[in-house]
């Protein structure tokens, strides 16, 4: 019986729902866990006891230290603040690691972007920037995409272009666009972006931070479309305004967090792993619950005896995500001895998700859970195994790609290192409508879907644990 709960998943050993809620109603207590903050400590020692607690073994913690810049997260704490004409403009957020101003900020005349300006023009001015929305005929990277199978057909792709357009304008900053790059050493003494969302999505709004360590060293704010159209046309007249950003810096400690639930064959030449991968910091409640996951799969698979496990479990925090320089060291070069036992691998994050759209200025449920999607490798009996854990565990709006096949979108995320490194593997993720922000707590979760997709994952950890290296071989590379 042990053998056959590998893939034929026992409701019994999932976490129950109400423990599923109260993790993250905990967890959003701290609005963010972004590396080194309280908050992120507090996620991670819960994350870290209960796997400890259900026996994972030989425990290693890298440790890292980076300067970490912050302020507050709630806008009426006054931190960030713009005024025009003497009057308060509505500010949806902070451009995070962007610089800050004094307790009586900056005045300065405005001017509106325009790149085809000399970079002198911006000395002493306080940038505004508009950020475009994604249009047709949509570029290639956010057309979309086949699948090999999809439950709710008629329901699964209706948000695609919102939850796109989420991501492409909140990345805009510090990738589509490299407004950064614009600002560093521009001399301008402030910024604004003006995002094309209405206020009630645009609020929160937290981006990638920069690729590289360090701040821009000039002060930004994120304002709405609605908000924003009085200070683009001040803008244009060259008028003044206070932009105010108070912000503070420090170094902190982080850590990789690595351990293993040891198969029959655990410390012999002869043991394989099954690599379980996430990332344990973020800017809200479910951008990072992945820790959450991977407990949720360590308390499944100790329910089976050691000698009942075929490959061992070796797990994988790393909380460089969001940090600037991201994942600026590479867990894979310190860990050698690890690497080589690898022959499969599956990434788990941002689950439990409630969809968004915007009406108007409003940004409301939809009343339909986020689009889940399972990333395959090329290999059918993989494709399989992950379409039969969906249809056991009912998972809701749910697709299978298979990226390496064509035509089936990106692997993205925290799992995309089965395609770096080539291994057979899964990746679970969502679509990601309202998780670009600080904004998004316990109203956007949904403890019964996150149930449901543990069980697909532990469903999809079974398959890998179980299944021969020659079943899931992938195709050879063409040189």
């Amino acid at each position: 019986m042990a053998g056959n709960r590998l893939t034929q998943i026992d409701p019994d050993f999932l976490p129950a729902a109400d423990v599923v809620q109260d993790w993250h109603e905990r967890k959003a207590a701290g609005i963010h866990t972004l590396t080194g903050s309280p908050s992120w400590h507090d996620f991670m020692s819960i994350v870290e006891a209960g796997m400890e607690e259900a026996g994972l073994i030989d425990v290693i913690r890298d440790p890292f230290t980076y300067e970490r810049w912050f302020t507050s997260d709630n806008a009426d704490a006054g931190q960030w603040t713009l005024t025009l004409d003497g009057k308060s403009v509505p500010v949806a957020s902070y451009w995070a690691y962007s610089g800050s101003t004094g307790e009586s900020g900056v005045t300065a005349p405005l001017l509106l972007y325009d790149k085809d300006s000399p970079p002198e023009s911006m000395e002493g001015r306080i940038i505004v920037f508009q950020v475009p929305g994604l249009t047709e005929p949509l570029p290639k990277l956010f057309q979309e995409a086949g699948y090999e199978f999809a439950t709710d057909e008629e329901t699964i792709g209706t948000n695609q272009i919102l939850s796109s357009d989420q991501w492409y304008q909140t990345n805009y900053v510090t990738r589509f666009g490299r407004l950064n790059a614009v600002m560093k050493d521009s001399g301008a003494a402030g910024a604004l972006v003006v995002f094309s969302m209405g206020p009630e999505r645009a609020a929160g709004l937290y981006t990638f931070p920069l690729l590289e360590p360090g701040i821009v060293g000039v002060p930004g704010l994120y304002l709405d479309r609605v908000n924003g159209a009085p200070v683009i046309e001040a803008a244009k007249e060259g008028r003044e305004a206070t932009l105010r950003l108070i912000a503070e810096r420090e170094q902190v400690n982080g850590h990789f967090y690595t351990g293993f639930l040891p198969g029959r064959n655990y410390g012999s030449d002869d043991d394989e792993y099954v690599f379980l991968i996430t990332h344990g910091d973020g800017p809200n409640l479910t951008q990072d619950n992945g820790g959450f996951a991977l407990l949720s799969l360590v308390q499944y698979f100790s329910n089976i005896s050691q000698e009942d496990r075929p490959r061992t479990l070796a797990v994988m925090i790393d909380s460089q995500h969001f940090t600037p320089h991201r994942h600026m060291d590479d867990w894979y070069e310190m860990h050698p001895e690890i690497v080589e036992h690898i022959v499969a691998t599956i990434g788990v994050e941002h689950l439990g998700q409630r969809e968004y759209t915007e009406q108007g200025d409003r940004f409301i449920q939809s009343g339909l859970p986020e689009t889940t999607i399972v990333f395959a490798q090329d290999n059918d009996t993989l494709i399989n195994g992950a379409i039969e854990g969906i249809k056991v565990f009912a998972v809701p709006r749910t697709m299978v790609q298979s990226p390496p096949r064509g035509g089936q979108g990106n692997w993205s995320g925290m799992s995309d290192v089965s395609v770096k490194k080539n291994y057979p593997g899964y990746g679970i993720s969502t679509n990601m409508s309202a998780y670009w922000s600080t904004r998004a707590g316990i109203q956007t979760f949904d403890s019964e879907l996150f149930v449901k997709q543990i069980g697909l994952a532990a469903h999809l950890t079974g398959v890998l644990m179980s299944i021969s290296v020659d079943d899931m071989a992938l195709p050879l590379k063409e040189k």
